[in-house]
C-alpha cells in the first residue's frame, strides 16, 4: 500500500469529524455519541481462523457516531510466528440506515499489522456490509460481505461472505448458527461453519461460548477447530 493510500481513511475520518462539529443549526437535534467496547477472548478467532496462534486475545475499541455517520478505532492483539505480527490496529468510517426492515451497516477499516517481519505486506483496505432482518419477533438472519483489494501478506484480493442465523431463548439468552466462506487469491481458501450461544446483562456484559470449524484443518492449528468463550464489555 502507497503511503498516500495509507493516511486516505484517516484524512476522510477527519473531514467527516470537521462536518459534524461544523453542521447547521437544524440539526442540533442530533448529538454525537461516543461508545466504547473492550473484549477478551480465550481463543482469537476470526472468521473462522485463529489471529492468535491458539492463544487468548483482547480487543480494545471506540466508536463516534453523529446520526447514521460514525468513524472509530480499534486494537486487537495478534500471534503469527510466521510473519511476526504481535496486533493489529484499525481506523473506520462507516455508515448505518435501515431499508424496509432490513439493518444496513456499511464500513470501509483501515487496518495495520504490527511486529511483522521485513517485506510482509502489513497494511490494506477492506470494505465490509453487514445486513440483518428480523425473520420472526426472537429470530434475526445476518448477512456479511467483505472486499479487500489487496489483503495481508501473501494473500492479495480477498473476499469473505457470511450469514449467521440468531435464535433468542429468553431476552438475555440466544443461541446462533453461521456458515461462511473466505476467498484469498495467492493464499488459503476455506469454508467455515460455527455454532454459539451468549448470555448478556443489563449492564451491556456479553459472555459466549462458541465452536468453530473449517474444512482445511489439515493446514495446522489455526485452521482447526476451536472451542472458545468471549467476554465482552460496552460502555
Amino acid at each position: 500500500m502507497s503511503y498516500t493510500e495509507a493516511f486516505r481513511l484517516p484524512a476522510l475520518m477527519a473531514v467527516t469529524l470537521l462536518a459534524v462539529t461544523t453542521a447547521p443549526a437544524h440539526a442540533e437535534a442530533l448529538q454525537p455519541k461516543l461508545s466504547g467496547q473492550i473484549t477478551l477472548l480465550s481463543d482469537g478467532i476470526y472468521r473462522g481462523v485463529s489471529q492468535t496462534d491458539g492463544q487468548a486475545q483482547y480487543i480494545a475499541g471506540a466508536q463516534l457516531a453523529y446520526g447514521k455517520v460514525f468513524v472509530g478505532t480499534l486494537f486487537k492483539s495478534m500471534r503469527d510466528p510466521s510473519t511476526g505480527v504481535d496486533n493489529q490496529v484499525q481506523a473506520l468510517i462507516g455508515y448505518k440506515t435501515a431499508i424496509k426492515g432490513y439493518d444496513v451497516t456499511a464500513r470501509a477499516i483501515y487496518k495495520q499489522y504490527n511486529g511483522t517481519k521485513a517485506g510482509v505486506d502489513n497494511d490494506f483496505m477492506e470494505y465490509e456490509v453487514n445486513v440483518s432482518r428480523k425473520l420472526a419477533a426472537m429470530t434475526t438472519a445476518r448477512l456479511t460481505l467483505a472486499y479487500s483489494p489487496d489483503n495481508y501478506g501473501k494473500a492479495k484480493e480477498a473476499t469473505y461472505s457470511e450469514i449467521v442465523l440468531e435464535q433468542k431463548i429468553r431476552p438475555n439468552f440466544s443461541v446462533q448458527a453461521g456458515t461462511g466462506f473466505r476467498h484469498n487469491a495467492g493464499s488459503v481458501d476455506y469454508s467455515t461453519a460455527l455454532l454459539g450461544a451468549t448470555y448478556t446483562t443489563k449492564h451491556k456484559q456479553s459472555l459466549s461460548l462458541t465452536y468453530t470449524h473449517t474444512d482445511r484443518a489439515e493446514l495446522g492449528d489455526k485452521y482447526g477447530d476451536s472451542l472458545f468463550v468471549t467476554l465482552s464489555q460496552k460502555y
